[in-house]
């Protein structure tokens, strides 16, 4: 697991330092010149999405309360909030490598930042954290599979939120806890980095990058501040966050959407091997009718099946197919030529195909801060 966006508040600041912050955030830029690795820019916008390179530094000095009848915002001191994609800012791309120690990421962060601005800012331990995305990539065998796969996707549902789709690329379903990702990095790296980097990197060294990034399949769950918030009580500061809560999380959205449950045995997806795994866990009466539900939701969606079923058989029916581990997303259904898709592939992080090298570019980031 990677962190990815990070957004992080500062206790309040005399006002002498938060005008000197705010005079020194004007549109800066920097790149490491003798490898051309980093880029970063610094600006008191917000940032447009999770595939911005910038770093935002906002200083304000309001914020939401509730008094019992709703939400208001109020005057306060004033504080920084830092947000940024610190895989970006350490690599110049978030396709592979990222960082999984949160706390030594912040405090990187949070350095880059006093840099840039000059600035002394408050130390990292003192910060409360708003938002971590994190990140698992698998790594398949062609951009034709990761293709293939993302087909498949195209049935997949999230239990009371929209899910939105581009095309054989992306999927995410938001919500205002959670935001689930699922997308191709080749075209988004083509999309939102490849252009950028043009003027850092050379042309060979971007075409390794694209080369790779077409094969991987990135799955990013943005964790929010309401989250956060209701797992510890209030806006915890960075000393006290489990890095075991953003995994927990990160897996809980990734089984929403997938509905293949805990892998009490390994997943079936093909037509044969559903078949057969039916007919091995159930009578053959109830894996006939169960093979046909798997029909209608290989090919046609969660929803159909829920039009054709009583609402307790439809449920009944999803159930079973899980505790069978059987998995009606990325299957062979409607396929005329050669399945490319692993059988046994499934973007969690048991799959072998999951990448867990770490960067040696962030490795040494992140080094000097371990033990700050």
């Amino acid at each position: 697991m990677a962190f990815d966006t990070i957004g992080i508040r500062s206790p309040f600041l005399d006002e002498s330092l938060a005008l000197a912050i705010e005079k020194e955030c004007i549109r800066r830029q920097g790149i490491d010149l003798k490898t051309g690795e980093q880029i970063y820019s610094i600006t008191t916008g917000s940032l447009q999405g999770s595939h911005d390179s910038r770093i935002s530094v906002k200083v304000d000095r309001e914020q939401w309360s509730s008094d019992g009848r709703g939400l208001s915002k109020m005057d306060t001191d004033p504080y920084v909030y830092i947000e940024a994609s610190v895989h970006k800012a350490m690599m110049g791309h978030n396709c592979w490598g990222g960082p999984i120690d949160f706390s030594s990421s912040v405090s990187w962060m949070i350095g880059l930042v006093e840099n840039l601005t000059e600035k002394k800012l408050p130390h990292a331990s003192e910060w409360m954290v708003r938002r971590a995305d994190v990140a698992e990539c698998y790594e398949l065998d062609s951009f034709e599979a990761c293709q293939e796969w993302f087909r498949g996707l195209n049935n997949a549902e999230y239990p009371r939120r929209e899910v939105n789709r581009y095309g054989l690329s992306g999927l995410y379903a938001p919500g205002v806890t959670t935001c689930i990702k699922f997308y191709h990095k080749g075209p988004e790296f083509w999309k939102h980095d490849r252009k950028r980097l043009k003027k850092f990197l050379r042309e060979s060294q971007i075409n390794e990058i694209q080369e790779k990034a077409n094969k991987i399949i990135r799955v990013e769950v943005e964790v929010k501040a309401k989250k956060i918030e209701y797992n510890y009580g209030r806006l915890p500061k960075i000393d006290f966050v489990d890095e075991g809560f953003f995994e927990n999380v990160h897996d809980e959205e990734v089984k929403r959407i997938l509905r293949e449950g805990e892998k009490s045995m390994d997943i079936v997806r093909g037509m044969n091997n559903v078949e057969n795994r039916l007919y091995e866990v159930y009578d053959e009466s109830l894996a006939k009718v169960l093979l046909g539900s798997w029909y209608v939701l290989s090919s046609m969606g969660e929803r159909q099946l829920k039009e054709r079923l009583k609402r307790s058989t439809y449920y009944n029916h999803i159930k079973l197919l899980k505790e069978a581990g059987i998995s009606w997303l990325g299957t062979d259904v409607n396929i005329k030529d050669t399945y490319i898709v692993p059988a046994d592939f499934t973007p969690v992080r048991e799959d072998k195909r999951r990448m867990v090298e770490i960067s040696p570019i962030v490795q040494e980031k992140i080094m000097l801060y371990k033990s700050a």
